[in-house]
């Protein structure tokens, strides 16, 4: 009778296992989506209208104008120097490689690169440079990937013409950050 007590005592202990490892692994599961909804419509956001600048480049009574590339660079997120940034590497290798349309990974590419590129900016900002530099210089490599994409897009003959237009903005962008945060 004890055996049977203890067998039945094991098995119980067993179930309640089983039920707490499946109740957390449909955690994960959802906030992982619930985590890709959000980027995702952060990054589908409408763009911010930026009025051109006025910057003094000589002592000159002459201002010259600079005019802001009209493009929206999504929210980079958690930063390089925090804890949790590797397992934001771990969704983002993950997201990349379940991405097999080579026009959607291009996109995703393109997020990664602007989001990276937002995240060196702040890191250079905030008085860490080297990490900064690494990143930006990451977040280039993503748009050249995400460049390398579209042309395999358009070679399979997808239509790429949006995605190239968006590609020409965030090279802009991306050149307009870059040569900012160069003149500091």
């Amino acid at each position: 009778m004890r055996k049977e007590n203890l067998k039945f005592k094991m098995q119980k202990s067993k179930f309640g296992i089983k039920n707490i490892f499946l109740i957390v692994a449909s955690l994960v599961f959802a906030f992982g989506i619930l985590t890709t909804s959000v980027v995702k419509t952060t990054a589908l956001t409408s763009p911010r209208q930026i009025k051109p600048q006025v910057i003094l480049a000589t002592p000159t009574p002459m201002p010259t104008i600079v005019e802001k590339v009209d493009y929206f660079l999504a929210y980079p997120g958690v930063l390089p120097d925090h804890f949790l940034y590797p397992v934001k590497m771990i969704r983002d290798r993950i997201w990349l490689s379940l991405t097999v349309d080579p026009l959607k990974k291009a996109e995703v590419m393109l997020l990664f690169a602007d989001k990276r590129l937002g995240a060196g900016k702040a890191l250079i900002e905030g008085g860490k440079a080297d990490l900064g530099i690494t990143t930006l210089s990451k977040a280039e490599k993503y748009l050249e990937s995400a460049i390398s994409q579209e042309k395999i897009a358009r070679q399979s003959g997808k239509d790429t013409q949006a995605l190239l237009e968006k590609l020409s903005k965030a090279s802009l962008k991306h050149e307009e950050v870059l040569t900012e945060l160069k003149t500091r």
